[in-house]
């Protein structure tokens, strides 16, 4: 029962939220597109499946920018995958994928702090763009001045919405 109202609470405070926030920062799922049943285990594998996918690039990205010298080839992909991705993150948070919905690794933080959570997101796609835009130039200087502020964006969001353990 205690899990029901504080669900409800948080759905409420995402209605409130997303509303009063719709021209500033895009919501990271508006609470209209609340999701259960096999909707929510659908999009709770996609989020699953992408943030795996960021994980991957984000390696490949590390080990070629420390490597001293760059295959800028591997680097440009994935940033460009990286990028796609970012936009894509946006979507894989609606309501009613928390931790009640199944094993996660999102906290329910996310549900219950949309603003920040979705001022992150933005964050991320903005760092995203801006680390693919950098790698694009074939510039390996200049690539490695962007990473950090991608590695910072990821950092900002799982220090607060993500769990070190499936739930």
């Amino acid at each position: 029962m205690r899990k029901t109202i504080v669900a409800a609470a948080a759905v409420i405070a995402l209605v409130a939220c997303s509303k009063q926030n719709q021209t500033r920062v895009s919501a990271p799922a508006p609470a209209s597109a609340t999701v259960s049943g096999a909707k929510a285990k659908s999009v709770m594998h996609e989020r699953s499946d992408g943030m795996k996918k960021v994980g991957k690039a984000m390696k490949i990205l590390g080990a070629q920018i420390k490597s001293g010298a760059p295959d800028m080839t591997a680097v440009k992909a994935a940033a460009a995958a990286m990028d796609g991705l970012a936009r894509k993150s946006s979507a894989w948070f609606p309501a009613g994928t928390g931790p009640d919905a199944g094993k996660t690794r999102a906290k329910a933080e996310i549900w219950l702090k949309p603003q920040d959570f979705a001022a992150k997101v933005k964050g991320f796609q903005t760092a995203a763009a801006n680390f693919n835009a950098a790698a694009q130039t074939g510039n390996a200087a200049t690539a490695t001045a962007s990473l950090g502020e991608l590695g910072k964006s990821c950092k900002a969001c799982h220090d607060n919405y993500r769990s070190d353990e499936h739930r």
